[in-house]
């Protein structure tokens, strides 16, 4: 249970600090499990985790490693590390993008963020499993089209989530534009959108996205169109394995009991020459009943 702050706080924000040492390379919806659970149960067999875990009253914040953290993001010049993030949400509120950036360039103590990449599932799978075992660099060990899977079947953003999704998609991606006009956010990017709805949002944009991922555990061959259009729009097309549901509601109110996830975010600190990756963990914001 998330200590002391629970009997103050209708919204709380909860940071893991820097996961790398702790948890190494795993599944996203495990780094996070286990980092939210390393935050606020503690492991009475780690005596720093302990130590160095943090009650924030003020702003109603549960931080752990703050310092190593610090340490990790000014050991090199700012110009010298790549700061990049990707918010997590599935319930349409501008307000939790506002949260989660605010969170991440607060708890960093930077001026600016070097890109941020949008994964919105208004209606995402039960399941927060990932469908395919990542091997290192990030590409999938086995392919779900290998075994006949549904999975493999191209994910059509546009169709699941229909005119009413794209339009809340339009709203959220404004708030972070918000940001990048501001120059809080350089890059801008959003994730797993089929080709006609990269270009409904496109479109409107005033910042267009310059990064779009795609999910290969539910699209085994990046649809030849979205290709094309990235192409032609000169959007950097990567592909990633992270669930549309980071984590179920019961799998967090095992962590914090009558809390539920309004957002989360996984941030990444690189230093540019070398291309190391010195920082890595996660950001959650929740919220209880006001019953």
């Amino acid at each position: 249970m998330i200590p002391t702050i629970t009997k103050k706080y209708q919204n709380v924000v909860i940071s893991t600090g820097n996961i790398i040492t702790e948890l190494g390379q795993r599944k996203s919806n495990e780094e996070l499990y286990d980092g939210l659970k390393i935050t606020l149960l503690g492991d009475p067999s780690v005596e720093r985790v302990v130590v160095e875990k943090e009650i924030d009253e003020l702003h109603g914040r549960v931080q752990r490693a703050t310092q190593e953290l610090t340490t990790r993001l000014t050991e090199n010049g700012r110009n010298e590390i790549s700061i990049g993030a990707k918010i997590f949400l599935n319930r349409h509120s501008t307000e939790f993008v506002n949260q989660a950036v605010e969170a991440l360039l607060n708890i960093l103590s930077v001026t600016h963020v070097d890109n941020v990449v949008l994964a919105y599932h208004p209606n995402a799978v039960a399941s927060a499993t990932p469908v395919t075992t990542t091997a290192a660099g990030g590409v999938p060990a086995k392919s779900p089209c290998s075994e006949g899977s549904t999975a493999g079947r191209t994910s059509n953003w546009s169709q699941r989530n229909g005119d009413g999704g794209v339009a809340e998609l339009k709203k959220l991606y404004q708030s972070l534009e918000q940001y990048a006009l501001k120059q809080q956010i350089t890059q801008l990017g959003i994730a797993d959108l089929d080709a006609s709805a990269l270009e409904e949002l496109h479109k409107s944009a005033q910042v267009a996205p310059t990064i779009a991922q795609v999910n290969l555990s539910t699209c085994c061959v990046v649809p030849p169109e979205l290709q094309e259009f990235c192409a032609a729009h000169d959007i950097q097309l990567n592909t990633h394995s992270d669930p549309e549901l980071l984590l179920p509601e019961e799998q967090f109110a095992e962590l914090a009991p009558g809390y539920t996830i309004d957002w989360s975010l996984r941030y990444q600190v690189h230093v540019r020459c070398r291309g190391v990756l010195t920082a890595k963990g996660y950001i959650v914001g929740a919220s209880r009943s006001s019953d």
